[in-house]
């Protein structure tokens, strides 16, 4: 079996064919150049391979199933797209620990892979700092971490300074001779002639050459002889007359092949033509590149078949351990996912502030909302007294709370999009459902946890503030207590997974930050200004509004029972869920 087939891959974006009925395959032992110019259609074609982007027609396999049907898919094949992929205020350890974590692989592998590509002695140190070449080293270290027998590598040699070019052919050489499969996309064609064995060249999206290295030199790289001349075109049919080959050069000039320079001489001679130059030159191989990518694409035979090209020998390759072809229970998959997302959590500076923010915050404004509520209280008439609410005055200050949670959970799922770490996520974890699952699922539990203790430590300030003014206030054991600070964790969770919902969908920070407001706080505000029965609806059904009656202990007859607002909130956050969770199931990753 081979392990990369490609069959009849297209992609149509729109009008736009990107890649038209590509087929390949890429054998192992062999690093096979994947050359193209930009925007040739090399990157969709590995993204297509690697499940980023779904094929109008056509399929491509690894090992003969799709990439995202691939239990543990780093231990089969590795991969780097774009090295600049990586979150800024991760360090290099904490960017791989987090792709390990998804894949069952063991720590200390982290550290072995950064040895092998020479970042051991920054492992510590934030991505921020890191150049171009550094990068990518970094991007060839997590495509390595899985010890995987494919490697699939989008211009891996930006930014690699000649040394560092020098180590990675060497590596790759190394890698390919113990049997591994390896195919390296590169518009450097100079550089694929003393590293690929195999080259596929692919222009306007058509596959133009599929050959072995050796048969490529062997009809391209060759002798011509360069003709200056003032009566180009009659010497030029003389010449192709005589069964030459010309390739024109320019409005005076054109190569010959097939006829060397006194051959040429003589036919000028007798046609009594003048030469102003007659001198060799040797076709290079970017020579044969410029030429196949820049006419109308074709789809010629570079001297051998698809198939039929000759292979050396070489070790037999290692066979996968156990774990890469059993399968593993879905509870095993699905919590290796759940830790490689803490693992994001906690290296994502930005996120962890946020929860530590708005606990504070939290807490203050409870603090802050009961001492203006105690100090106003012996000026409220009886009936604003009897229906005075302690539980609910410490904990009313939800509203900011919910926009920092929204926001939280949103940025689970924007900060992978904006820094494009989605892609090496979803290499890790290309089943999308259990990915996004996974978020959700850890964006719960901080936000429940954050909840829980904001609202626990607002009750417990508030009321002391009460108590100090000599205002009623409560305890935990008053009826509807527990419930409205349990049920307060609930609605700061209803709060984040909206926030990740909305995230999802937008697939922007900005985008996501400005829709939470609006849902959180615009519309709410903006209720009274409403025509009746709006405001009245608004505050009674909104989703953000509804299970606002959890925090009470008392029954208002303007909001909807505890359980019926919560039950509310919960089910529109399930909406905006679903529909993330359909959209981010069928999406191309862009």
């Amino acid at each position: 079996m081979t392990p990369i087939e490609v069959r009849g891959l297209t992609k149509r974006f729109g009008p736009h064919t990107a890649v038209d009925g590509v087929t390949f395959s890429v054998r192992e032992g062999e690093v096979t150049g994947f050359l193209g110019r930009n925007g040739a259609g090399k990157t969709t074609t590995l993204r297509m391979i690697l499940g980023l982007e779904r094929p109008t027609s056509g399929q491509a396999t690894v090992d003969g199933r799709p990439y995202a049907r691939l239990v543990d898919p780093l231990r089969h094949v590795g991969s780097l797209l774009d090295a600049r992929a990586v979150q800024p205020s991760r360090t290099a350890s904490e960017h791989l620990l987090s792709l390990a974590s998804s894949n069952g692989i063991p720590r200390r592998r982290v550290t072995d892979v950064l040895e092998i590509v020479g970042l051991g002695t920054v492992a510590r140190k934030r991505t921020r700092a890191f150049s171009l070449g550094m990068l990518q080293r970094l991007g060839l270290a997590a495509a390595l971490l899985g010890d995987p027998p494919v490697l699939v590598l989008d211009e891996p040699l930006n930014g690699l300074d000649p040394e560092g070019i020098i180590w990675f052919r060497t590596l790759m050489r190394q890698m390919a001779a113990e049997g591994r499969t390896i195919l390296i996309s590169s518009h450097l064609m100079t550089e694929m002639s003393v590293t690929a064995d195999r080259l596929l060249i692919i222009g306007e999206g058509r596959l133009l050459a599929d050959s072995d290295m050796e048969t490529f030199q062997r009809t391209y790289e060759h002798e011509e002889i360069r003709v200056r001349t003032r009566d180009v075109q009659v010497l030029r049919d003389r010449i192709l007359g005589a069964g030459a080959t010309v390739r024109d050069l320019d409005a005076t000039s054109f190569a010959v092949s097939g006829l060397d320079g006194s051959g040429i001489g003589a036919i000028a001679l007798r046609a009594g033509i003048a030469l102003d130059e007659l001198a060799p030159v040797r076709r290079s191989l970017e020579d044969a590149f410029m030429e196949l990518t820049s006419g109308p694409p074709s789809t010629p035979d570079a001297g051998a078949a698809p198939g039929t090209v000759p292979t050396a020998t070489f070790p037999t390759p290692r066979p996968p351990d156990d774990s890469t072809v059993t399968p593993r229970l879905p509870r095993t998959l699905f919590g290796r996912t759940v830790r490689s997302e803490l693992v994001k959590f906690r290296s994502t500076r930005s996120r962890p502030l946020i929860a530590v923010g708005t606990l504070i915050a939290g807490i203050g404004s409870g603090m802050l909302l009961a001492n203006a509520t105690a100090q106003r209280y012996p000026d409220l008439d009886e009936d604003q007294k009897r229906s005075f609410d302690p539980t609910y005055t410490s904990l009313r200050g939800r509203s900011l709370v919910q926009v920092a949670l929204g926001i939280l959970g949103a940025l689970a799922v924007t900060s992978e999009y904006e820094t494009n770490t989605i892609v090496p996520s979803l290499a890790a974890t290309p089943d999308r459902v259990r990915l996004l699952t996974a978020k959700a699922l850890t964006t719960a539990g901080i936000s429940l946890a954050t909840g829980l203790a904001l609202n626990t430590g607002a009750f417990l300030v508030g009321q002391a503030m009460l108590k100090r003014h000599d205002t009623p206030h409560h305890t935990f054991h008053p009826p509807g207590t527990a419930q409205a600070i349990i049920g307060g964790g609930l609605h700061s969770t209803s709060a984040a997974l909206l926030g990740l919902g909305i995230g999802t969908l937008t697939r922007s920070t900005a985008g996501a930050v400005t829709t939470i407001f609006a849902t959180e706080l615009l519309v709410p505000g903006l209720a009274p200004a409403f025509p009746k029965p709006l405001p009245v609806l608004l505050t009674k059904y909104w989703l953000t509004e509804a299970g606002a009656s959890i925090f009470m202990t008392r029954r208002d007859p303007n909001f909807l029972s505890p359980r019926a607002g919560l039950g509310i909130t919960a089910a529109s956050t399930a909406a905006v869920l679903g529909a993330a969770f359909g959209t981010f199931n069928r999406r191309d990753v862009q």
